[in-house]
This record gives structure tokens, C-alpha cells and sequence, in this order.
């Protein structure tokens, strides 16, 4: 985490560098409030929740979004940093002892791709290459009314995934283009990640450019014996500077 905060400032800061080292630089600082829905097991059962993309931006209590990427040649670096904290309730399932449940996420995932290029047009990209996921996530949930008392269970772990990656860019015009990304990994048969983005740009002069699209990302995994499943989706917009 401190490291891609690193990236972004740096990347701010010294626009020279990428004058004198050939590498092209972008830094892009986005919003997305997606729609959560989480699934955990506890010792009392199974039990999931959903959050709309209309209702995230109310339950966001914090978030931080923002990527960098540098490009030489044909090979192409990738970082991206997501945090949010996200919380969402619902009725408990039929026949359990609780009327409702709240399930709250504080998720910190950083990705980074190494990538080549295959793109035979000079203005297209192409990239196909590997990376990894980082995951920090505090899982809480909270069971309320019915019959039985109120009970709290906690869960918390940090992880690395590795992850195959895709990206591509492409111009429509002099200012107009659409770019995506999907990237997958596995970490053993009870932890997996994905995700995928897909959008269309503006982009204003050679140096600032805004977009806007949608993303997905879903991960899987289980500690202390109890698994957790969580999607993320939601309409995403963002604003690059390029140097």
C-alpha cells in the first residue's frame, strides 16, 4: 500500500523523469462506489448481503482509488490501489434465531501487472503478461433481534494471489478511445480472484484525459476455517494526467 501511494506522488512530482528516461508515464485518480454483495461463514451459519451501487455511496464510510502505469517499448507496468470500507444489512435467512444481519468490509487490494505489448498498430495496445493481487480485508458481522442474544464474529487476513493478465487501448479518434483490462489468478482451491473493466475516454490534450466505464472484482477465500465471497461492481469514472 505504501508503495503504490509512493508510485502516485512520485509520479505527480517529477514529470522530467519520463522526459529523460523514455518511459511514458500516466497516473490516474478514479471514483467508484460499486455495489457489494458478500457472502461469510460464521459459526451460527452462512450468511450474505447485498449493497446496491445506488446505496454505496451512503454506506461508503472511506475510500481511496488511484492506479499508475509506464510504458517503454512494448513492455508495460501497471499498479493500481483500492481501499474502501463498505457495510451493508439484511434480513437473516429463514430459520435462523437472528432478524437481521450486518456484514462490514475494510478492504485494501493492491494490483500490479507486468505486461508486453503484441499490438502491431503503433496507436493500439495490446498486453498480455502476469502480476499479482494483495489483499488486506476485516470482515465483521454483526447478528441482531429474534429470540437469541446479539453476536459478533470477526474475521482478518492479508494474501497474495498471482494473476494472469490482459489489457487493451485503443483510439477511436483524436480525442475518443476505449480501454479494458481482465486479469484472473488462483492461490490454491480456496482462494481465487478476478476482474475486468471496460470503458470509453475523452482525452483533452496530450496530457489530461478522463473516462469512464465499468468494473468488476470478485474474490474467494478461507481462514479460520470459515470462507468469504465477495463481489464488487459498479460504474467507474476517472481522471489521468500523462507525461
Amino acid at each position: 500500500m505504501k508503495l503504490v501511494t509512493a508510485l502516485l506522488l512520485g509520479c505527480l512530482a517529477t514529470p522530467a523523469l519520463a522526459q529523460d528516461s523514455g518511459w511514458d508515464f500516466r497516473t490516474t485518480l478514479y471514483l467508484w462506489f460499486p455495489g457489494m454483495s458478500a457472502t461469510v461463514d460464521t459459526p451460527e451459519g452462512t450468511v450474505s448481503s447485498d449493497l446496491s451501487p445506488t446505496d454505496a455511496l451512503s454506506n461508503l464510510d472511506m475510500g481511496f482509488m488511484g492506479s499508475v502505469g509506464a510504458q517503454n517499448g512494448n513492455v508495460i507496468l501497471w499498479g493500481d490501489l483500492l481501499y474502501t470500507d463498505l457495510g451493508a444489512s439484511e434480513d437473516t435467512p429463514h430459520g435462523m434465531l437472528w432478524d437481521q444481519v450486518r456484514i462490514e468490509q475494510k478492504l485494501t487490494a493492491v494490483t500490479g501487472y507486468a505486461l508486453y505489448d503484441i499490438a502491431r498498430e503503433p496507436d493500439v495496445q495490446f498486453g498480455l503478461g502476469a502480476g499479482f493481487r494483495y489483499f488486506n480485508l476485516s470482515a465483521d458481522t454483526v447478528l441482531t433481534g429474534g429470540s437469541q442474544p446479539r453476536v459478533e464474529n470477526s474475521l482478518s487476513d492479508s494474501w497474495w494471489v498471482p494473476v494472469l493478465a490482459a489489457q487493451f487501448y485503443k483510439p477511436i479518434d483524436d480525442h475518443w478511445f476505449v480501454d479494458g483490462l481482465i486479469d484472473w489468478g488462483m492461490a490454491g482451491s480456496d482462494t481465487e480472484t478476478w476482474q475486468g473493466y471496460a470503458g470509453v475516454g475523452y482525452r483533452f490534450n496530450e496530457t489530461w484525459s478522463t473516462q469512464i466505464g465499468y468494473r468488476y472484482m470478485n474474490f474467494s477465500q478461507t481462514f479460520e476455517g470459515r470462507a468469504i465471497d465477495t463481489d464488487l461492481s459498479g460504474i467507474l469514472a476517472g481522471v489521468t494526467i500523462s507525461f
